[in-house]
């Protein structure tokens, strides 16, 4: 007989460990191809090309200033008006 509960237990995780696969002919291959290319003058390709454009980082960490202004704002707010109730609670 189970007793119904208020609160759902959490799970436990699950843990999904995949090993990646090491290939040192690969590698050896793919350092002779780079050292060809550098040779022939071509620009080696990095691992990854990079998605943000130039001031992307600048306007970034502008959105959170506007957002940190705003919060300081919102928090000003409510204790004013938590001072405010206060004060007419205590002295009315």
């Amino acid at each position: 007989m189970n007793i119904p509960r208020l609160f759902k237990l959490p799970q436990h995780r699950k843990f999904t460990y995949r090993p990646f696969y090491y290939d040192p002919e690969k590698e050896e291959r793919e350092a002779r191809l780079r050292d060809l290319k550098i040779e022939a003058g071509i620009k080696p390709e990095g691992p990854y090309k990079s998605h943000l454009q130039r001031g992307s980082m600048r306007s970034y960490f502008k959105r959170g200033e506007v957002a940190q202004k705003q919060s300081n704002l919102r928090l000003i707010l409510i204790i004013a008006g938590l001072l405010f109730v206060a004060y007419i609670l205590l002295f009315r």
